[in-house]
């Protein structure tokens, strides 16, 4: 299996005019993430597909990146890096979500590397007495 694009990010100088902008272009859906210190809008292109993030630029230089799904954001890095790309945003916990780290790749695109928290599995069913029952 392949390293899906899992998120993306999309700097703004007016985060509320580009949000305004997607939702009525092509109907985004958004919800402020309420980070602290950032103004950071999280959106759905829709049931089945990719989601991402709108925020307030801190560098005039800030483009669009793609967020890879990786298993070790540390292994991720190693790779990155021995095939010849950089890494400029170091591993960061993001809390409740998992871990990121950004690179550029060889011509100096930004990729962010992705790893989610493992999720919780639930707990088997029981199934009931009647249940039971029927199978006898």
């Amino acid at each position: 299996m392949g390293r899906p694009i899992v998120h993306y990010e999309i700097p703004a100088n007016d985060v509320e005019k580009l949000r305004k902008f997607y939702e009525e272009c092509f109907g985004w859906k958004f919800s402020n993430a309420n980070m602290p210190g950032a103004e950071y809008w999280m959106f759905s292109t829709g049931k089945s597909s990719l989601g991402g993030g709108i925020y307030k630029k801190q560098d005039a230089n800030e483009r669009p990146k793609n967020y890879v799904h990786v298993e070790s954001v540390d292994a991720a890095v190693v790779t990155f890096q021995q095939a010849g790309g950089s890494i400029v945003v170091q591993k960061q916990d993001v809390p409740g979500v998992g871990f990121i780290a950004v690179g550029l790749d060889p011509e100096g695109n930004m990729v962010g590397l992705y790893q989610p928290l493992p999720r919780a599995r639930k707990p088997a069913k029981k199934k009931s007495k009647r249940a039971k029952s029927r199978k006898r």
